[in-house]
């Protein structure tokens, strides 16, 4: 909200610019979490693209590369996990902000991680209200 005042009139008014929605790409083979992900992010302030698998993650991708401001990734998922996702991202040049939301994360898994840019990192079960302070964080 933003207040606007007309010089020399003593008029002021209240102007809500909306910002765009901020756009998400949730990547979890766990249907329980990628619905749990709709809920935490439902609302105008987001719009959210949920996919079950990396490989249908860097399909998404492929087609828009700069679709997404962040993008959340589980780290055990069959066929490609968190880490050679993230890798694969990088790879094509996708600098979005990444937020890992893993069962368990070792110190390599981090480190990994950590040296592909992705610095925030949640266990599950998550808070809620962290994660989305942290999606507003990285968007904002």
């Amino acid at each position: 909200m933003k207040l606007i005042s007309y010089a020399g009139t003593g008029v002021a008014a209240f102007t809500v610019i909306m910002d765009a929605p901020r756009r998400i790409l949730a990547v979890d083979n766990e249907p329980s979490v990628t619905l749990s992900l709709r809920f935490v992010f439902a609302g105008p302030r987001y719009e959210v693209t949920c996919v079950d698998s990396g490989v249908a993650a860097l399909a998404k991708l492929d087609v828009s590369s700069d679709s997404y401001d962040v993008i959340i990734v589980d780290q055990k998922m069959p066929k490609l996990s968190g880490v050679k996702l993230v890798e694969e991202i990088r790879k094509r040049g996708i600098t979005s902000d990444i937020i890992v939301v893993a069962a368990n994360l070792s110190p390599e898994v981090r480190e990994a991680f950590s040296q592909m840019g992705v610095h925030v990192m949640f266990m599950k079960p998550f808070n809620v209200d962290e994660l989305r302070s942290a999606v507003d964080r990285l968007v904002t």
